[in-house]
């Protein structure tokens, strides 16, 4: 498994490819975010990056937010992000990624904060850290927000959000226009975040864009079912499901177009072109690693249990496609492949 450590002091150009964007005139869809969580967009317009060196603020600086650091680095911006670890904020500190060390379940008292051009907000769950979902998105989101100097220039703000919050489609296409109806806690607490930034954004005269990320997977993550696979131990899984995967790479790019780009799409959903079932993400990842054909459980139980709680969907984007950004992993044999090659098995 890679370590915190190991990931933020590799060199940029062995963690994070390269942004493939090579358009001198970015291409960029806008619209507005409506309060009941879907997106209406407007005539797409060209608009360019921003080249100067900014100061990124990173609530979030894990799997992805680490990647993104090093990535936006290698450019020459500034990063601040936060952590709960004082080990963890020495590893920032060797790495040049300046530390602001505080628990945003709790309240941020005496933490004077930066004044950064680009917020962004990757917070996960850590089901270890014994405190709820809505402490730390909800309450840890607000506690930032108002802790925050006030700006001279609009800001540019941008959240990782969730696909959970379209809830179950039985199997039909999603994309940004469909209202959420999120069925999961997790799901829930996303909406309501987006809402909150939204709004928070609207009353500033800020920017606000809200990502909703499919399964995140890339080298160490997604792979829990290898030892499944190679005992033939069956997945307790509906294989027919669609499993809407993206990899932490592509995140990293979209991150990057978002964050340099004024005014850029306020929604958009996050996942490869070609969504897999979960039978073909399973052959595929027992073809790569010499395993036997996955097994699934196909009990009434497994099917409404677990993971199958949060619905059955087919998440698509109707914006990405009108994006100069190029994903390097559309389908999965290729982004597995990738994964296994940068994984300690």
């Amino acid at each position: 498994m890679e370590s915190a450590r190991a990931l933020a002091t590799a060199s940029p150009a062995s963690r994070v490819p390269v942004s493939m964007l090579e358009h001198s005139s970015q291409f960029i869809a806008p619209g507005s975010f409506s309060g009941n969580g879907t997106v209406t967009m407007q005539n797409p317009v060209h608009s360019e990056p921003t080249q100067s060196p900014r100061e990124f603020l990173i609530a979030g600086c894990g799997y992805t937010g680490l990647r993104f650091a090093r990535k936006i680095q290698a450019q020459g911006h500034s990063v601040y992000a936060f952590t709960r670890s004082a080990d963890t904020a020495q590893c920032f500190s060797e790495c040049g990624i300046q530390p602001l060390l505080a628990d945003l379940s709790k309240p941020l008292t005496s933490l004077p904060l930066p004044n950064p051009d680009v917020v962004l907000w990757s917070v996960g769950f850590d089901r270890t850290a014994g405190v709820s979902r809505r402490s730390v998105w909800i309450d840890g989101l607000q506690r930032m927000l108002d802790a925050l100097p006030a700006a001279n220039k609009p800001r540019n703000f941008v959240l990782t959000s969730s696909t959970s919050v379209y809830g179950d489609h039985d199997g039909e296409e999603v994309d940004e226009s469909v209202p959420p109806a999120p069925a999961s806690e997790a799901g829930q607490v996303c909406l309501e975040a987006e809402a909150l930034l939204a709004d928070f954004a609207a009353h500033q005269g800020d920017h606000a864009t809200i990502l909703r990320l499919s399964g995140i997977y890339g080298p160490a993550r997604l792979l829990r079912r290898l030892e499944d696979l190679r005992s033939n131990r069956p997945i307790p899984a509906d294989p027919d499901a669609w499993l809407n995967l993206v990899h932490v790479d592509d995140i990293v790019q979209l991150l990057d177009y978002v964050c340099s780009t004024p005014g850029a799409a306020p929604l958009i959903n996050v996942a490869c072109s070609k969504t897999p079932t979960r039978q073909l993400y399973y052959n595929t990842l027992a073809e790569l690693t010499s395993c036997p054909p996955p097994v699934f459980s196909t009990s009434p139980q497994t099917r409404t249990s677990g993971r199958q709680s949060a619905g059955n969907r087919k998440i698509v984007s109707a914006i990405r496609s009108h994006l100069p950004v190029q994903f390097l992993y559309e389908d999965i044999h290729a982004g597995l492949r990738h994964a296994l090659q940068h994984t300690d098995l």
